[in-house]
């Protein structure tokens, strides 16, 4: 054996294949989809819980607004009532958006809550009525 050969067979001993690494990078790009979807998960998570406070807020806000005028507003009047009451000092200093960037939607009569009102996000697909609304007739807002 010449000693180029024996040179050019002993360094492609000590290195990795083609195939060895298209699976090394192949497992690497499942851990990483992996790991993405998880935090994907989490952050969808956190959206829906920064709702539920900002619902939990305006609610308070519509508190306030019952006892200075005695009723809630209507769904006409809506929620901008709170940062515009027709007498006094505003309840709210602004409304927050939900975290999908669209306004909280407010209903009274609620559907939910007959006796009083509804007020929920459309959550991330923006279609009220499906199942990613975060709403005061859900969970423990209110």
């Amino acid at each position: 054996m010449k000693p180029v050969e024996r040179i050019v067979r002993q360094s492609a001993r000590k290195g990795m294949t083609l195939i060895e690494i298209l699976v090394v990078v192949a497992i690497l790009g499942m851990l990483a989809t992996a790991v993405t979807v998880a935090v994907l998960d989490q952050f969808e998570d956190a959206k829906s819980d920064r709702a539920r406070m900002d619902l939990a807020a305006v609610t308070q806000g519509l508190s306030a607004y019952y006892i200075k005028m005695g009723k809630y507003p209507t769904t006409g009047e809506g929620l901008s009532s709170l940062v515009s009451p027709p007498k006094g000092s505003p309840l709210l200093g602004e409304l927050p958006r939900d975290p999908w960037d669209a306004e909280y939607n407010y209903a009274n009569p609620g559907t939910h809550n007959a006796k009083g009102f509804d007020i929920w996000s459309s959550g991330k697909d923006g279609q009220s009525g499906s199942d990613d609304d975060v709403g005061n007739w859900k969970d423990d807002i209110q």
